[in-house]
């Protein structure tokens, strides 16, 4: 199985990544009969020719991409303030 990981270089994306290449290289045998046979990283300074790419080979999807545009400001211990 091919699989797309966006988000691959956040806290969760890069420990799964780490995690699906164990499994592909045969090093975590904990997972039964999944066959990882290739794992797509993608982030934001990956290319969108490299997503086109990846979508189209990929079997499986873990999407974990996000990003805030809110910025969170604290104005006191008990209020605060969205910005942009």
């Amino acid at each position: 199985m091919k699989i797309l990981v966006t988000g691959a270089k956040g806290f969760v994306g890069r420990n799964l990544v780490a995690q699906l290449n164990n499994i592909k290289d045969g090093k975590a045998k904990f997972y039964g009969d999944v066959v990882v046979d290739e794992v797509f990283e993608y982030d934001i300074d990956s290319t969108p020719d490299e997503l086109d790419r990846y979508c189209r080979e990929a079997d499986f999807v873990f999407n974990l991409a996000g990003r805030s545009l809110l910025r969170l400001r604290v104005l006191s211990l008990n209020t605060t303030e969205i910005t942009e």
